[in-house]
């Protein structure tokens, strides 16, 4: 499982009981982490252009804290792109990840794919900008490789529900490790996603994000 998300902290909102619920069921989880989360919120809670707002230092809490969550999550690898946050209004800074290339991205993106070998890729739908080049580059990467047998996408209500209930307590613990964000507590017990990209034709809806995967095991072959 390789969830791929634009900024620190997204990887516990958007897919955090997913990925704890498959960690603890004993897959290899791998967080693909595209930003620095620069425009985030500084640990005082000073916001971008505010005294005291210093995006190296954010950047740098916010790794500290990404790591915190993901050691909380049990997430197996994490691989952090390094590039500057977008923000989600306004001029985009000089080297901000939606003004990378796709195929750029998507290249770096391959190689992480073709390394860990991963049978189901998640990331963003959303309409921060950030969020959705990190799906292009997503579509791209796996369109390119032909590895993963599902893509899915984080959504409101799609082909796709898992329950947490199990791992509420996890999730919960990770959204605290990112306390300069003030992530809300309160969360649904179900996470839903859309089945974009499928080569096995597991019947839909789906309750596992791995049904129709019939493979296992470290030398995973390509899918054709």
């Amino acid at each position: 499982m390789l969830a791929i998300h634009a900024h620190p902290g997204d990887e516990s909102t958007s897919t955090g009981g997913m990925l704890a619920r498959y960690a603890r069921q004993g897959a290899r989880t791998v967080v693909v982490t595209c930003t620095n989360g620069e425009f985030d919120d500084a640990a005082s809670g000073a916001v971008p252009g505010e005294f005291g707002h210093h995006p190296k230092a954010v950047a740098a809490h916010r790794r500290a804290e990404l790591y915190a969550a993901c050691d909380a999550l049990g997430i197996s690898d994490l691989e952090l792109l390094g590039y500057h946050d977008s923000g989600a209004a306004g001029e985009v800074p000089q080297g901000g990840f939606c003004t990378i290339p796709v195929e750029t991205a998507a290249g770096r993106l391959a190689s992480l794919l073709e390394h860990f070998q991963p049978q189901v890729v998640v990331t963003h739908y959303s309409t921060h900008r950030d969020h959705v080049h990190a799906n292009r580059v997503a579509a791209l990467a796996v369109q390119r490789t032909g590895i993963p047998a599902k893509l899915y996408l984080t959504a409101v209500d799609g082909s796709t529900t898992i329950d947490i209930a199990e791992v509420a307590d996890v999730k919960r613990k990770a959204l605290q490790c990112h306390a300069s964000q003030q992530l809300p507590g309160q969360f649904s017990l179900r996470e839903h996603y859309f089945r974009k990209f499928d080569v096995t034709d597991a019947p839909l809806p789906e309750s596992d994000l791995f049904a129709g995967i019939t493979t296992s095991g470290p030398d995973l072959p390509r899918w054709s």
